[in-house]
């Protein structure tokens, strides 16, 4: 510290022309208004220059303080500037179910809803069939009331019609094949009063054939046919037969011409006629050919069998019920079949939902299902029973395509909004009838576990070039051990994961990523180099 110098006080000379003490000093004159400094005004000059000397000292000393902090070694200057220590972030195995889900709205609707999109052009008895399928004819309207065999559009100039039936057509039904469709089929036709023959149940057979000609021939259109394809085997095997019967024929006469030569030899003596070897040879070739004449017959029969009068899975509607009302016809005449041409109701309730078309190849028939209604509160159990094919609404496309005449069931038309999949849902149990228009959610379980298991954020799996799958698991001292696990289940950005027997336990600490906190003078937050998940904490 600087020291302060003060500087004495002098007494003031005594007065040479005044009386003087004993010792020499004089009590000084007496204070009087001449004109030098008397005591008080020497002694304020001194006081207001110590002031000033100590306030500059100060001053002086608060600068050389300012200083001292601002200048620093390079040392402490590149220490100050290197970033923080990056930070461990982690995250706790937790013990829980897993369910990977889809949630998505619809509406409940009187009536199970039915697409009609034709996707093919059958082969008929008036054309070959194929090409693009183009909307010829409009036979029925929104509104409409459908009964039994009426046709309700025309796709290039075929029929498409509706029979009674709770067997949705999957298949274009030919002579030939057998199974519970044909048997449905054969009853349908028979309570038309078209008789079978004598079929056995369930087996397309020639009565089944010719009944469904006279079907057509009611309905005014000429046959839906196999095609070119049986045409063709019919018409190969029977050039087969023909060709068999000629060689038969020429065997045939052969012998009767031996037999005739050799009788005339007999009678004249002779030595020239057949012998009785090549007789035999002769009859031999004979049987043979007849053999393969019965063959060629055979399979011939089996051709024409498989030829013939067909029920097109494009012509034909099977409803569970009838009447049928029809909902929407968004297609108009001309229109190329590229969605729905019309859509008809027909039985109780239906629930349809509304899917985001990035989720339609996620969501399979089957797959479970919740329905909340948050009206009531209730939650109902059903399942997945078919996705259409993406519809944009006001488009022209009333609902969700579906492959054949439609049995897949449909969203109903003239929803607004973007565009959509509709997802048809079929209840465990017959939905409620007092849930019609109701608007519910609909919760599509994709994979869930079976029970509670060990999970772990998403962003803890590691891979390894060999095919191992780990986590790091970080102690409360932070050192590491890595975990081998197999995964399974992923929801909800967690991971199930199973590893050997305890290795791995609800609560233990994972590693999930680095926090690498950001150099002086940046802005924002702390970047997660592994990333992180929901309840995810620094250590």
């Amino acid at each position: 510290m600087r020291r302060e110098r003060t500087m004495p006080l002098r007494r003031a000379k005594p007065d040479q022309d005044g009386p003087a003490d004993q010792d020499g000093s004089g009590p000084g004159p007496e204070p009087g208004p001449g004109p030098g400094p008397g005591p008080t005004g020497g002694t304020g000059r001194r006081r207001r220059l110590v002031v000033l000397v100590a306030v500059g000292a100060a001053v002086v000393s608060g600068a050389g303080l300012g200083a001292a902090t601002l200048v620093k070694s390079p040392e402490q200057a590149a220490a100050d500037a290197k970033p923080p220590a990056a930070s461990v972030l982690t995250a706790p195995v937790v013990q829980r179910v897993l369910a990977n889900t889809t949630v998505l709205r619809g509406t409940f609707a009187a009536g199970q809803t039915f697409a009609v999109q034709p996707a093919a052009v059958a082969p008929s008895t008036g054309g070959p069939g194929g090409g693009t399928p183009v909307v010829s004819a409009l036979k029925a309207a929104a509104g409409d009331t459908v009964q039994s065999r009426q046709v309700i559009a025309e796709v290039s100039g075929r029929p498409v019609f509706v029979l009674p039936g709770t067997i949705p057509a999957y298949r274009d039904m030919q002579p030939g094949q057998s199974g519970d469709d044909i048997a449905q089929l054969q009853n349908v036709l028979k309570g038309l009063g078209i008789s079978t023959g004598g079929d056995a149940k369930g087996v397309f057979g020639a009565g089944t054939k010719t009944a469904v000609g006279r079907l057509y021939q009611q309905l005014g259109y000429p046959a839906a046919v196999t095609g070119e394809a049986t045409a063709a085997a019919v018409h190969t095997a029977q050039q087969a037969v023909q060709e068999q019967q000629q060689v038969v024929q020429d065997l045939q006469d052969g012998a009767t011409a031996a037999a005739g030569t050799a009788g005339t030899a007999d009678t004249g003596g002779g030595k020239g006629g057949a012998s009785a070897p090549a007789a035999a040879d002769s009859a031999t070739r004979l049987a043979r050919a007849k053999t393969l004449l019965t063959q060629k017959q055979q399979e011939l029969a089996q051709a024409q069998a498989k030829d013939g009068p067909q029920l097109p899975l494009s012509e034909v509607l099977f409803l569970p019920s009838l009447p049928a009302r029809v909902a929407a016809v968004p297609a108009k005449v001309g229109d190329k079949v590229a969605a729905p041409v019309m859509t008809l109701t027909a039985g109780g309730l239906n629930l349809t939902g509304h899917l985001p078309p990035a989720d339609a190849a996620l969501v399979k028939p089957g797959m479970k299902v919740t329905v909340l209604s948050e009206s009531t509160g209730r939650e109902l159990a059903a399942k997945v029973g078919g996705v259409g094919a993406p519809v944009t609404p006001g488009a022209g496309t009333g609902t969700g395509a579906v492959a054949g005449a439609g049995q897949e069931p449909a969203a109903g038309a003239g929803a607004g909004g973007s565009p959509y999949a509709p997802v048809t849902v079929l209840p465990d149990s017959p939905w409620d009838p007092g849930l019609d228009g109701q608007d519910v959610r609909i919760t599509i379980v994709e994979a869930a576990t079976s029970g509670e298991v060990l999970a772990v954020p998403s962003s803890a799996i590691s891979s390894s070039v060999d095919g191992r799958t780990t986590v790091t698991v970080v102690a409360a001292d932070r050192s590491r051990r890595e975990v081998e696990v197999t995964a399974g289940v992923i929801a909800d950005n967690f991971v199930q994961v199973t590893a050997k027997e305890g290795e791995l336990q609800p609560g233990d600490q994972v590693l999930v990523g680095v926090a690498q906190a950001r150099p002086p003078g940046a802005s924002g937050g702390t970047g997660g180099a592994g990333g992180t998940s929901a309840g995810v904490g620094a250590g």
